[in-house]
């Protein structure tokens, strides 16, 4: 099997095991499950048992083992079809969105972010890749545009 596909099966497993308990859930449950059934009504019904299962059985320090589960069952899907590679990144990126990082002290967003000091403070940010804004900031300290 192609290490892409390995990383993102394993990628893929961690981001569904997060969503589990997260707004959102039901959309990605029922994404996951059609995927994984290909068309066949007991196969997604089965996944979608699956998943209500371990989502209802996630406990604090359990997530290694069931998102190993997930990973396990979500390199079968690639193995078994390549092409759902794409559904599935689509499925559990946020958004729709390409993936966002930060480390140390830094922030990453996949979606708007607001920048705003206040009692004499700075605020300041670094930007990488395109940048819209949607209202006239004021200059700073004058109170004008």
């Amino acid at each position: 099997m192609d290490a892409e596909l390995v990383a993102l099966a394993s990628s893929a497993a961690t981001a569904l095991v997060g969503a589990m308990a997260k707004d959102g859930w039901q959309a990605v449950r029922a994404g996951v499950a059609r995927l994984l059934g290909r068309g066949d009504a007991r196969a997604e019904q089965a996944a979608l048992e699956t998943l209500d299962e371990d989502a209802a059985g996630l406990r604090p320090g359990g997530e290694a083992e069931v998102t190993g589960a997930w990973a396990v069952r979500l390199k079968d899907l690639l193995r078994a079809d390549p092409e759902a590679a794409a559904a599935l990144r689509d499925l559990l990126t946020p958004d729709g969105g390409g993936a966002v990082s930060a480390s140390g002290s830094a922030l990453a967003a996949g979606r708007d972010v607001h920048v705003q000091a206040a009692y004499g403070g700075v605020a300041a940010g670094t930007i990488q890749g395109p940048v819209t804004t949607t209202a006239h900031p004021t200059s700073p300290g004058t109170g004008e545009v």
